[in-house]
């Protein structure tokens, strides 16, 4: 079973990866898929499992709190340079958001998995 999940955590930091280099998401999304596949990666070994499924705990919860913040922040006028409102930013931030917490949250569960 653990070489198992280690094939599924190598699929989901490719996954993450890949994510990350699309360039479909608008900032600050590629960084979370990013960071994401190095809690993936740290969590697939044994010497680092409890650091990595600390970084995709905290990855999913920030993704899940950022992941409404362009809506908010796009319908005033003041806060338009901090995330990208043109076009369908929100939506693909939206989306990029909730993709990084299932990817992440599916990484912490194959660490669990591993572990025991």
């Amino acid at each position: 079973m653990a070489t198992q999940a280690r094939i599924g955590q190598a699929v989901l930091g490719v996954l993450m990866v890949g994510c990350a280099l699309t360039g479909l998401f608008p900032r600050p999304v590629p960084l979370l898929f990013a960071i994401a596949a190095v809690g993936t990666a740290n969590a697939a070994f044994p010497l680092m499992r409890t650091f990595g499924s600390a970084l995709l705990g905290g990855v999913a919860a920030s993704s899940i709190a950022l992941s409404s913040v362009p809506f908010v922040t796009c319908s005033s006028e003041r806060f338009t340079e901090v995330f990208t409102c043109s076009g369908d930013a929100p939506t693909w931030h939206l989306t990029g958001t909730v993709l990084v917490a299932g990817l992440s949250g599916a990484s912490l569960v194959l660490a669990r998995i591993t572990d025991q």
